[in-house]
């Protein structure tokens, strides 16, 4: 018998379970005993999704990208089968045709809300546990908080529970654990906790007790702290409408005497544009003008420095800065994508050509170029900068006076009607001359709130890291009045789509097209442990914001709290102090502005830290020998700030001795040595969340081999892998 314990009952446990029965599906007479474990029993869904869930709580991601397992396009590991398994919209359709229920009928492109997708993940499971048992396969299912692993003789693990020891020794161990709670995750919460009723960590989202009569503070405002915000008004019986064109709420008399948001930046995260590339992924997914795999090796050859030799064996032996050697790479790659949406790719191909000698430059070696960050950027940028001045200069004079004229070789005119199209839309055929049809679309506002002048249009990062000091406001405004402002018109450019607006899509071609990219160069310690603390703070912060929002519709619904005065975000930004046993909000945006709390609720994902973790389960395996930490320093010594497990690039444990341990993990768990390891599988994109899995499968393929030669005494193997 070859027992296997997966510890975590969501997606990731899935993928594994799904992955597992790819494996053995192909077995003789070999029998094996699957456990899976989950804290609160949502095998399939995990709590994060679980279908019994408040309905205001919505995904970040539409329904045509996410599916249950990997496809055809994973062509990375190539030794196990694709999974037949449909994907969501699969299923959706599936389900509207057994029930004609509206709830399953939704476009590729909407947002579906996370119990509706817990619902479908529940369902594949149970059919994934079906097919199992069908091959004969033994699956429990336990309702059970795993605490520790032990070992018990040569590489084989006995699961410890708060409940009790399983009696079954397991031959491999998987942990799919999902996010996790840390302790005192916000910097003053060992503070705070002593004055005020504290919560740690929002999910899954409760009641706090007697809630109508308290004012709640919400760290936080992104994808959590929206879902906890929703959760005390609409979710308590509130409702929204609309009234002239604007949309209102309406108490329940049900919510919080008042809900205070709180964050570093004092911005919710920015509105997810309409996704329109789903039509042509080959066509419109951004591959990278510069920066790309190859660039990432060859920054990395002919710039990185020497990493400690106490660094994990498994890790990069250069390290490269991320703000001097990545970054700069990024705002270039964010200028060509921008310029291109706003004037076109005919004078993209110039920026490209020309910026081909900087890039080249700039990567040949150590020079002036790659030594600090600022001038790294205004090096790899300065002739894209220089064309874009041009160009907004004469497109500037054409639509004033008409003068034609032509930048690098291209006629002004072609710029202006590509102009022209991004602030107004693509215009009517007509016999007018583009001075004329200019004209005429000028003489009318723009209808995502689009400035008509081009000088207004030039790219500006720190207008995407924060935007309200770059906005016209009287002095006197205050930060609510400013912030509903950016959120209105940020609104606007996320109904334009990521195709045709310049920041949105820039943004998403970047941010998101570009993601596993950046991980690339990241990964098994690929920057330096200095820059990698700063990357966490500053970039991801401003990268998670401006690219993994919220969609429109609960951004406006946000909007409508904060017009009803059901959310005060006057003290967004604040200086938090503790007088006589009372909490006290004092604003950084409205001088003067002073309220008091009664509760506090941590409403951000907490960071993956072994020592930190409030499951001991992860401090235990590191203590047993299971596992060992992950050891990320530089020449100088400098380590990583956060713990995470050494494992290696198959997502296999390595343990104290420096061997392989029959232990493995994915998505949180293998935060630290990766990077962004949370997320679903999205489908015929080559995923990186499928391919982390394929790849972890390979090494339990191995193993399993290993198992099943090892049981069989001078006879053939009984378990036949591919």
């Amino acid at each position: 018998m070859i027992n296997i314990a997966i510890i975590g009952g969501g997606p990731n446990g899935m993928y594994f379970l799904n992955g597992i029965y790819s494996l053995l599906k192909n077995r003789n007479d070999q029998p094996v005993s699957i456990s899976l474990f989950d804290n609160y029993g949502n095998f399939g869904s995990g709590w994060a999704h679980s279908p019994n869930q408040a309905k205001t709580s919505m995904l970040n991601r539409i329904v045509g990208q996410l599916s249950f397992a990997p496809d055809g396009t994973n062509t990375e590991h190539t030794l196990l089968p694709a999974c037949p398994r449909i994907t969501f919209s699969d299923w959706l359709q599936r389900k509207y045709r057994e029930t004609h229920d509206q709830r399953y009928k939704k476009s590729a492109d909407e947002f579906p809300t996370r119990e509706l997708y817990g619902e479908s993940l529940c369902e594949i499971f149970r059919e994934l546990v079906s097919d199992l048992q069908d091959a004969g396969v033994e699956v429990k299912l336990l309702t059970e908080n795993v605490v520790s692993v032990t070992k018990t003789g040569e590489r084989r693990y006995q699961v410890v529970t708060e409940k009790n020891t399983i009696p079954d020794a397991f031959d491999l161990v998987m942990l799919a654990t999902g996010h996790q709670e840390s302790h005192d995750n916000f910097t003053l919460a060992p503070v705070l906790k002593k004055h005020i009723e504290y919560h740690n960590f929002a999910y899954p989202l409760f009641d706090v007790p007697e809630w109508k009569s308290k004012r709640i503070g919400v760290i936080g405002m992104g994808l959590t702290a929206i879902d906890t915000l929703l959760y005390y008004t609409e979710n308590k019986g509130g409702t929204f409408y609309r009234e002239d064109g604007q949309l209102r709420y309406r108490p329940s008399g049900n919510e919080p005497k008042r809900l205070f948001a709180l964050s570093r930046s004092g911005y919710f995260t920015y509105s997810r544009p309409h996704n329109l590339k789903e039509v042509d992924l080959a066509k419109y997914e951004h591959t990278g003008y510069f920066y790309t795999r190859a660039l990432v090796d060859a920054l990395r050859d002919r710039l990185g420095s020497p990493a400690h030799t106490e660094s994990s064996r498994d890790n990069h032996r250069h390290q490269l800065d991320f703000d001097v050697h990545v970054f700069p790479v990024l705002m270039l790659e964010l200028q060509l994508c921008y310029y291109r949406i706003l004037f076109g790719p005919e004078l993209l191909r110039a920026m490209v050509e020309k910026s081909v000698p900087l890039v080249d430059a700039f990567i040949a070696g150590h020079n002036q170029h790659n030594r600090q960050k600022e001038t790294a950027i205004a090096w790899l940028t300065r002739a894209v900068e220089s064309i874009a001045h041009e160009a907004v200069f004469k497109v500037s004079r054409f639509l004033h006076e008409g003068i034609a004229s032509t930048i690098e070789g291209i006629p002004i005119e072609t710029l202006v009607n590509r102009y022209i199209e991004v602030l107004y839309g693509k215009q009517p055929s007509s016999e007018l001359s583009t001075f004329e049809a200019a004209q005429q679309a000028l003489a009318r506002p723009s209808p995502w709130g689009h400035s008509s002048a081009p000088e207004a249009h030039l790219f500006n990062w720190d207008f995407i890291v924060d935007p309200i000091t770059h906005m016209d406001f009287p002095t006197s405004t205050p930060w609510r009045e400013r912030l509903l402002s950016f959120m209105k018109w940020d609104r606007l450019q996320s109904e334009q789509g990521n195709l045709d607006n310049p920041y949105k899509g820039a943004c998403d071609d970047v941010f998101r097209d570009l993601r596993q990219t950046v991980v690339y160069a990241v990964d098994f310690g690929g920057i330096t442990p200095a820059s990698y603390n700063r990357m966490l703070k500053d970039f991801y912060a401003v990268h998670n914001r401006a690219a993994n929002g919220n969609c429109i519709e609960l951004m406006e619904k946000t909007e409508a709290l904060i017009t009803a005065d059901i959310i005060d975000v006057t003290y967004a930004k604040a200086n938090i102090q503790i007088d006589n046993d009372v909490v006290w909000l004092h604003s950084l945006s409205d001088p003067g502005a002073f309220t008091t709390l009664d509760v506090m609720i941590d409403a951000k994902l907490h960071n993956f830290d072994i020592k930190k973790a409030k499951n001991p389960l992860f401090a235990n395996l590191v203590e047993q020998g299971i596992a060992s930490y992950w050891v990320h320093k530089d020449c100088h010594g400098v380590e990583v700030a956060l713990s995470g497990f050494n494992i290696t690039r198959e997502f296999q444990f390595i343990n104290s001795h420096g061997k392989k341990e029959r232990v493995f993990c994915v998505g949180q768990p293998s935060e630290g040595i990766m990077f962004f390891q949370n997320g679903s599988i999205r489908p015929n994109v080559n995923h990186h969340v499928a391919n982390d899995i394929l790849s972890c499968l390979n090494a339990v393929n191995r193993e399993l081999l290993d198992l099943a030669i090892s049981e069989s005494t001078n006879k053939k193997p009984s378990l036949t892998l591919p």
